[in-house]
């Protein structure tokens, strides 16, 4: 697994019940239709018994509402088209299936097909990977407001840390009013017709690219059953906001690449749930609360053992939250985690000197939170992200201008420090 560094943290561990694992043993499935690069279908027998496992993450994206602090985002529409999501298999697995999402969403949304491949370059799939999704057994559906539903699976061995390309063909015209806007990778939205299963998707002439994530909000594959899941669950500086598009370097994405397995030999999945502009508790008009998604984003999942949770300063920023309603929805996402079987590791919010969030009142609210969180009892861990980016120096603290990219959120760099100051040795069994 390679050498582990701990950098400025410090450490406090809680006793508590060790989190169930369950191990599927036989799979029932006796036949799945499968594909070739070119997208024609042949049927390839299954094994009635499937090593044991389960489906376990391997990517997710948290979806909101396209009305965004109270304004419309613009998102692509689509008419007879093809959208091809490029998205970071956290884990490997020998099947593969995927989440469609019509989560916050206020119109239908019809799919008339869907396939899933390894990624080769820009638009373009490894060949021989293609194979099509079916829903229910059927090529395509229809997602009523609000709706999700999982794919049936399909054989594709999927490595660890590699690109996966996900491609959902739109039959009408459809105008998404639900979405994740930072993919962080470059997705691709074809000239019209149905290309889900093309070598290479031909692109629109306008507007042919996009780095939001539509239509689809997760990756699951069938994994071995020790496999365990940690969830980095915060705002834009967790999901990335800075970070460089195509690179997989949010702080997530380096602690994923320091850590595929742990030290019993069990895969690790980072999964990030973060939301840019998301509050923790004082409102919804970024997604919904950090109090208001954790048992989607976290408690629902399979094999969660470990959540990383940095937010808060939003609630600051935004509303002049105090201190104590910060503190007192911490407490009570620990608890609800503990409950479950969940360790939670705690991150100082960042400084924000020198930026559009910084005023004095501000800061010491920042600080009240941050001292609280270094008590100990609170947490399971501490993170100490303010020491890692912070530059001493300054009055008011700010993060180090090497480390950020507008005095809030890291940047490539930054982030790197972010991911390489969290100590392996937290999430060792």
């Amino acid at each position: 697994m390679g050498g582990r560094t701990d950098h400025a943290w410090v450490m406090r561990r809680r006793g508590g019940p060790a989190r169930p694992v369950v191990a599927v043993a036989v799979c029932l499935v006796a036949l799945i239709m499968t594909g070739s690069a070119a997208g024609a279908g042949t049927p390839r027998a299954v094994p009635t018994a499937t090593p044991a496992g389960q489906w376990v993450d391997s990517w997710g994206a948290s979806f909101l509402s396209t009305t965004v602090n109270g304004v419309v985002q613009a998102a692509p529409a689509f008419n007879n088209q093809t959208y091809r999501l490029e998205v970071f298999s956290k884990l490997g697995g020998t099947q593969a299936r995927v989440k469609l999402s019509n989560k916050f969403a206020t119109n239908p949304l019809t799919v008339g097909g869907a396939h899933i491949a390894l990624r080769s370059s820009a638009s373009s799939i490894v060949q021989g990977s293609d194979r099509a999704l079916t829903f229910g057994g059927l090529a395509g559906v229809t997602l009523a407001p609000g709706a999700e539903v999982w794919s049936d699976p399909v054989v594709l061995t999927v490595d660890q840390h590699v690109t996966v390309a996900i491609s959902v063909y739109v039959p009408g015209s459809f105008h998404p009013t639900t979405f994740h806007p930072t993919g962080l990778h470059t997705s691709y939205i074809s000239s019209t017709g149905n290309f889900a299963s093309s070598a290479t998707l031909p692109l629109a002439a306008l507007g042919g690219t996009t780095t939001e994530v539509l239509m689809v909000s997760g990756l699951q594959v069938w994994a071995p059953a020790n496999t365990r899941v940690a969830v980095a669950f915060g705002d834009s500086i967790t999901d990335g906001a800075c970070a460089t598009n195509n690179a997989n370097g949010t702080w997530p994405d380096v602690l994923s690449n320091r850590l595929p397995v742990l030290a019993s030999g069990a895969p690790l999945s980072v999964i990030n749930m973060g939301i840019g502009s998301n509050r923790l508790v004082a409102s919804d008009l970024a997604g919904p609360s950090g109090l208001h998604r954790f048992a989607d984003d976290v408690l629902a999942r399979a094999d969660v053992g470990y959540v990383v949770l940095l937010e808060g300063i939003n609630d600051i920023s935004y509303h002049q939250a105090s201190a104590s309603t910060i503190t007192g929805a911490y407490a009570t996402l620990v608890a609800q985690a503990h409950a479950a079987g969940i360790k939670v590791f705690g991150a100082t919010l960042l400084p924000i000197g020198n930026s559009s969030k910084y005023t004095a009142a501000n800061e010491a609210t920042r600080q009240a939170v941050n001292a609280w969180i270094r008590a100990p009892g609170h947490f399971d861990a501490v993170l100490d992200f303010e020491a890692v980016v912070k530059d001493p120096a300054t009055s008011p603290l700010r993060i180090k201008s090497s480390l950020t990219c507008d005095f809030v959120h890291p940047n490539a760099a930054g982030y790197a420090a972010l991911g390489y100051s969290i100590p392996l040795s937290l999430f060792d069994e």
